[in-house]
């Protein structure tokens, strides 16, 4: 067993900022809900959960678990949960919402989920909309600080943009809080910076009236379709659309559909248009008449669509997971059925890993934003409209050869499913040590470096942009690898070259 890192003097420390029921130990029944990475070969299994329920006892907290040695940890919600050796600071207790009607604003805890977000709005303001994330599951501070994208998105532009996060209340390394608003460098930075700035505790949103009868839902189409819903795809991108209109793209296996009576796996059109069931129904016709096309839409409130997606934890932890989201201008109906077919090569590659893949399609998720790109710490690219998810996995308890197979294949995905040398852009929100964070933030970077410089000067909570990075070359493929032994590969695998070349255990060297 490990011999603790945390001194006796430490832990008293701690007991005498925080309440007992503010510290978690592996042992509490809350522990794991509270640590739990939403990929599970990044979970370090911290000494210590801290879990403030005041600012006060927070800043304090903060000061001093800075002031140590001890490797600490921000938690998100999201599937780029963070973990820590020693000690994780949970922040999932600052969830207060205040809506201001004369203003149009909601102030509300940054460390709550969107599901709790959308719900109290409901509540307090049925009429009203927000830019908040389409999967419900995930935190809002950590959204904000990787872009973030919504079902509004389209129309209104990312949740970070400054038409729609106007201020954060933050604490800092040393403990002071402030309004980032009084800092105009900590703002900028918090809008898609990558984090590691500070522990956000609340975020002033807007908030606008908008239609609660939205027409969204599922349209299941079979698999063997796949043609005519690329091509239906392609041409209804061809065509103007309105921004309140959007719609996601993925597969679902025929096991997960028994209730419905398929024997085969479905492409599944979700479909989102503000403008009613009317509309929606016509802009969406040419998926609703394709043969076998089975209607799952309705009217749905706002709070409802995000609903949709709230059964996304359930996985959480259970896989080893990584991410290679990619923003892009155009999609063309080639690139639907490549897409498709890079998943389904996985699965005839070992379905364990098939089984941990994501593939969605967000189409017509971005707009240009509302000011200049330099207003926002993450520069979103021009032009660019669309989402491509791709996620490589394999179950928790797989070893380090299918563990690095996984690795390897999310760090081609890209290139297999769009062509070598194509276009396109790594998303803030799935950031991987293998992705180039330079390319990510483009010309915001050496900025970005000089404020996590100043407001995380130990790199102590470990944002996405290494403030020391001296600009020597990132990891980007060069590899030296040892052969496994494993000589003998089929011929199918090796199309998957240099991703699973040998199955070997490969060294990355990082250079940050």
């Amino acid at each position: 067993m490990a011999e603790a890192r945390i001194s006796e003097d430490q832990h008293a420390a701690l007991r005498s900022l925080l309440r007992p029921d503010e510290i978690l130990t592996p042992d509490s029944p809350d522990y794991q809900c509270r640590a739990q990475t939403w990929a599970s070969q990044k979970q370090m299994n911290p000494d210590l959960v801290v879990r403030p329920t005041s600012t006060e006892s927070l800043s304090k907290t903060v000061a001093y678990l800075y002031s140590t040695d001890l490797d600490i940890g921000i938690y998100g919600q999201g599937f780029m949960s963070a973990s820590a050796k020693d000690v994780l600071i949970n922040t999932s207790a600052f969830d207060g919402f205040n809506f201001d009607q004369h203003s149009e604003l909601v102030t509300i805890g940054a460390g709550q989920t969107w599901s709790e977000v959308y719900r109290k709005l409901g509540e307090a303001a049925p009429e009203y909309g927000i830019v908040g994330a389409r999967t419900p599951c995930v935190g809002v501070a950590g959204t904000i600080v990787s872009g973030g994208f919504s079902w509004l998105s389209g129309e209104y532009g990312c949740i970070s943009d400054p038409a729609n996060m106007l201020d954060a209340k933050v604490v800092k390394y040393d403990g002071s809080v402030v309004w980032a608003s009084a800092e105009p460098e900590l703002l900028w930075a918090l809008r898609g910076g990558g984090g590691g700035f500070g522990v956000m505790v609340q975020v002033v949103l807007r908030v606008f009236p908008y239609s609660q009868d939205i027409w969204s839902g599922q349209i299941l189409v079979p698999r063997e379709r796949l043609e005519q819903v690329a091509e239906g795809i392609a041409t209804f991108l061809s065509q103007p659309l309105d921004p309140k209109i959007t719609m996601f793209l993925y597969v679902v296996k025929k096991s997960l559909l028994e209730s419905i009576g398929t024997d085969s796996d479905m492409l599944v059109i979700h479909a989102f248009d503000a403008l009613g069931e009317a509309h929606g129904r016509k802009s969406f016709q040419w998926a609703l008449n394709i043969p076998g096309a089975i209607d799952q839409t309705k009217i749905n409130t706002l709070a409802g669509v995000a609903k949709l997606q709230d059964k996304a934890h359930i996985v959480k932890g259970s896989m080893k997971q990584f991410w290679a989201p990619l923003l892009i201008r155009e999609l063309s109906a080639e690139t639907v059925v490549r897409a498709i077919r890079w998943s389904e090569e996985i699965q005839q590659l070992d379905e364990s890993l098939a089984d941990c893949t994501y593939l969605i399609f967000e189409l017509l998720s971005s707009c240009e934003p509302a000011g200049p790109r330099s207003n926002c710490g993450w520069p979103r690219p021009e032009g660019v409209k669309h989402i491509l998810l791709l996620g490589t996995g394999c179950p928790g308890d797989a070893g380090p050869l299918k563990e690095k197979l996984s690795r390897d294949l999310a760090c081609q995905a890209a290139s297999r499913v769009l062509g070598e040398g194509a276009e396109f852009h790594y998303l803030p929100n799935g950031f991987e040590d293998f992705h180039d964070a330079r390319k990510t933030w483009g010309p915001h970077f050496h900025q970005l470096q000089t404020s996590r410089r100043h407001y995380d000067p130990k790199n102590k909570f470990k944002g996405a942009v290494n403030p020391y990075d001296v600009g020597l070359d990132i990891w980007r493929g060069e590899r030296q690898t040892k052969t496994s032994g494993m000589e003998k590969v089929s011929s199918f695998v090796l199309s998957f070259e240099p991703a699973v070349r040998g199955l070997g255990v490969t060294n990355v060297i990082l250079i940050d």
